[in-house]
């Protein structure tokens, strides 16, 4: 595909000069012999560029800034009493189910702990007046978290002169110190494998002096392979309000895996019911998932919301996109150019149920008008151009989103904790969406603290 008019984003003329090193053969051999050395399953079924995305270090502000904003609105909502949570997040099937049958708000605790990952894009030069915008919010079990981590380890090995310009953020082990505010016991509850992502984050937390157990639920009902030796199956109980699993080895905090559909939740209901009524905290708690329906992004774009919950109307203007419910008046005038938005279902995740283009107007003439409330329409943005050089791949221009991964711990209405953890991203010149799914690369992303 080409992309006109879309900014090209390069690293400082110096620094583009020293990476044009690395843009060839022998680098592309070495990256993929360390990533077949590291033994993790599976490490090179994805693209992956050699060389990295570059942001400056004083773009660094502009950023924390923005994702701090964008996270204390989603908390700060959560904290809200219930009757004003369910008159502002529109409904939707998940949302409902988290409050009709799981019933989260009922059994808050008051703390909110654990982890988002935002899909977020830079559209024009990375300055103070170009702050990411948002694209969507992740928060159970998203991908990434680890493999950035591994991702930028490797790419720092293997060009040491380079190690003492660019920074890294170490996202795996930022997530293993924010668990272990909760307790060095942590359960992940996984369904019947594991990727070489959560390998990772496994060997990290061990390295760290945390206890990480990878479980599947015998309620789940499913057989593990001999590739997923980490994996124990055990019976989840909720003993006298307390998560336990084999005789009594108690968890600090739950985690989970794998991002949660209706179908998912409805599976294993009282499994899930009891979790949520249990007093072991959950690390990323279902409560989390009223914040990660695309609705959110309706919500970011109300002024008036913005300035209740982050006392200012202008607050985040430039990092939200215009969003509308397709059941709003304001939607069907929208409509008579559909090629300037995108429209994605509440629930989706990992880039299905997102269209746009000729796509957009088929799904559009799908949909019941029952269910129209159910679907966002989000203003389309022309996410940066960068260069990238695949393991998979041939050297090319592509759009790449940027991931932003977000440690937090929230109680009595304030942040006990805050931090960028990590930065990731995925690029494409193959569609409008920058999934690796859809042909996308992975790409590290380094800071330039020279810049």
């Amino acid at each position: 595909m080409k992309f006109l008019g879309y900014h090209h984003e390069k690293p400082h003329a110096d620094l583009a000069k020293q990476l044009s090193r690395y843009h060839q053969t022998d680098h592309k051999t070495n990256v993929w012999n360390a990533f077949v050395d590291s033994d993790l399953p599976g490490i090179t079924d994805d693209d992956f560029s050699i060389i990295p995305r570059v942001l400056p270090m004083s773009y660094w502000p502009t950023l924390e800034k923005n994702v701090y904003l964008v996270t204390k609105f989603a908390l700060k909502l959560l904290s809200l009493p219930e009757k004003e949570i369910r008159a502002i997040i529109p409904k939707g099937p998940t949302r409902d189910h988290l409050l009709d049958q799981l019933e989260v708000l009922k059994f808050r605790r008051g703390r909110i702990t654990g982890s988002f990952r935002y899909d977020m894009a830079i559209v024009g030069p990375p300055d103070k007046h170009h702050p990411p915008v948002l694209l969507e919010i992740n928060e159970i079990g998203f991908d990434g978290l680890a493999r950035s981590s591994f991702f930028q380890k490797v790419l720092l090995d293997l060009m040491p002169d380079l190690r003492g310009r660019l920074k890294s953020l170490d996202t795996a082990a930022a997530e293993v110190r924010n668990m272990r505010r909760l307790g060095k016991k942590i359960m992940r509850i996984q369904y019947d494998e594991y990727n070489w992502d959560e390998q990772y984050l496994y060997q990290i937390a061990q390295e760290m002096g945390s206890e990480l157990k990878l479980v599947s639920p015998s309620q789940f009902g499913q057989k593990i392979g001999k590739e997923c030796p980490l994996l124990e199956q055990h019976r989840v109980k909720v003993i006298k309000n307390k998560v336990t699993i084999g005789k009594n080895w108690q968890p600090d905090a739950v985690n989970f895996s794998f991002a949660y559909g209706l179908k998912d939740y409805q599976e294993c209901h009282p499994m899930y019911r009891s979790l949520v009524e249990a007093r072991t905290p959950q690390y990323g708690p279902f409560l989390t998932g009223l914040v990660a329906a695309k609705t959110i992004l309706v919500l970011l774009d109300d002024p008036l919301l913005r300035k209740k919950l982050l006392g200012s109307s202008k607050a985040l203007q430039a990092s939200i996109l215009p969003a509308h419910i397709l059941s709003s008046p304001e939607a069907q005038i929208i409509l008579k150019k559909p090629h300037e938005w995108v429209i994605k279902h509440t629930d989706g995740c990992g880039g299905s149920q997102v269209f746009m283009n000729k796509e957009l107007d088929e799904e559009l003439r799908k949909i019941p008008s029952k269910r129209r409330h159910e679907w966002v329409l989000q203003k389309k943005t022309e996410l940066n151009l960068i260069d990238v050089n695949g393991i998979l791949s041939r050297p090319k221009q592509a759009i790449s989103d940027l991931g932003v991964f977000v440690q937090y711990d929230w109680a009595d209405g304030r942040f006990q904790k805050f931090e960028i953890g990590g930065l990731m991203c995925r690029a494409t010149n193959k569609s409008l969406k920058v999934n690796v799914s859809s042909g996308g690369s992975q790409v590290a992303v380094l800071l330039d603290r020279a810049t």
